[in-house]
């Protein structure tokens, strides 16, 4: 996958939080961001899934489990 270089600007209690997350996980820092950011993105869509059918919370994010998986074994073919 083609990745890009980006700069961000973060409050000094939110770069220490975020160099001990990734310590703690052992991975770099861009890769917990990448992490939070993609979670942030699932999120999204569960509520867009929610708001154009009738599942419940637990249903959409099965829902939303299922097709990414689906992405990912698409994209790793």
């Amino acid at each position: 996958m083609k990745r890009q270089r980006v700069t961000l600007d973060l409050d000094d209690d939110v770069a220490a939080l975020l160099a001990t997350c990734a310590a703690d996980a052992h991975v770099s820092e861009g890769e917990i961001v990448e992490r939070a950011v993609r979670a942030m993105d699932l999120r999204a869509l569960v509520a867009r899934i929610r708001d154009r059918c009738d599942l419940d919370e637990d249903a959409a994010t099965q829902l939303v489990g299922e097709e990414l998986r689906a992405a990912r074994a698409e994209r790793a073919a």
